[in-house]
């Protein structure tokens, strides 16, 4: 059984939603120690997200001390390179989760992060990740004790949370863990009312079934749900079943939930993972920037439907198309390499909620 540290803080807490404005996005600059001889592919990749979400917000791209000036080069004067010891560089997964406290705080939940329940045995550097960003901005570390990845829940900002079943409670991460401790971590640390438990993915290898593949809040009570892109009979009824949970859910105000349908990507072949890794072909593991969308592209003729979903599922924002072909392969997307900082209240801009 995971063990809990008491609540003495009663400070309140909210994880706002991702498309609440944003000071910044995290990223992390990739290592050669997962990309081998594909790590100039990849830092293409990293750079041209990177320069995409530069268009609407600030980026601070942290880099280990060895690759930061690889790093600087690539991307330029416009974007921040922060030095930082890393393992890997998906900074969804290894940084904090950004949160509101009091009436214009803010707070860095720093997960018990331990490689994926071990899908990525080099994890020291980067389980300390969530903590360093907290030094670094000189914010408060709310610490938790359940193993916890970013890409592996979704907020509406109103007190609702999306978490899947294969993850939270995958022995590989919290053993004998029950769902009322997880409910009571998820309301200690962000400050959420309701979980929708979805059952996830038990045979996607590395994350185990995170939520940023599967359907992400678009406005409270509204998802975008991906469709099964065909080809493989087991991950359609995975498909289903998750689908058919939200179908029947309400969030934590009580309301059903509004599905909106985004066109998943086909079986492609000859797309090869790196390593163990499969190919990430998700179109909802995109990132919301203040004002617009940076969104996976995989050159095939899929890619102009899932962009038309996206885009009159956020008709006020710029909807950018970013071919992710390496950083695919390593089994991932744009949402797994991005962490929203949220803004704060300003004079100017008081109302921020």
């Amino acid at each position: 059984m995971t063990s809990f540290a008491p609540t003495r803080d009663l400070t309140p807490r909210r994880m706002p939603a991702e498309w609440e404005p944003h000071a910044a996005c995290w990223m992390g600059w990739p290592q050669a120690a997962l990309w081998g001889g594909d790590l100039k592919a990849a830092e293409a990749d990293y750079a041209r997200v990177a320069q995409a979400v530069a268009q609407f917000e600030p980026v601070r791209m942290l880099a280990d001390p060895s690759s930061a000036a690889r790093a600087r080069r690539a991307l330029g004067n416009s974007i921040e390179v922060i030095e930082m010891p890393l393992d890997d560089a998906w900074l969804r997964d290894s940084g904090p989760a950004f949160v509101r406290t009091g009436d214009a705080g803010l707070a860095a939940v720093h997960w018990r992060f331990n490689g994926w329940g071990g899908a990525n045995t080099a994890f020291t550097r980067d389980a300390a990740v969530g903590r360093g960003v907290a030094e670094h901005l000189g914010v408060p570390v709310i610490p938790s004790a359940l193993a916890m990845e970013g890409g592996a829940i979704a907020v509406d900002g109103a007190g609702t949370l999306l978490a899947t079943d294969t993850v939270t409670f995958n022995a590989n991460r919290n053993p004998g863990l029950s769902r009322s401790h997880a409910e009571a971590e998820f309301a200690r640390t962000l400050g959420i009312r309701k979980v929708i438990w979805l059952p996830g993915d038990p045979h996607e290898y590395g994350t185990d079934g995170h939520i940023d593949g599967i359907a992400c809040f678009i406005r409270p009570g509204a998802l975008l749900f991906e469709t099964d892109g065909g080809g493989d009979p087991a991950g359609a009824a995975i498909n289903a079943a998750n689908r058919a949970v939200l179908e029947a859910a309400t969030d934590a105000d009580g309301r059903p939930l509004e599905l909106f349908d985004l066109p998943g990507a086909p079986a492609m072949p000859g797309k090869q993972g790196v390593g163990d890794w499969g190919y990430c072909r998700s179109y909802v593991n995109f990132y919301i920037a203040n004002g617009g969308i940076v969104m996976p592209g995989f050159g095939i003729k899929a890619d102009s439907a899932a962009r038309a979903a996206v885009q009159q599922a956020f008709p006020d924002r710029e909807v950018v198309q970013i071919r992710i072909d390496t950083l695919a392969a390593g089994g991932g997307g744009i949402h797994c390499i991005t962490q929203q900082e949220p803004a704060l209240p300003t004079p100017e801009s008081p109302e921020i909620t």
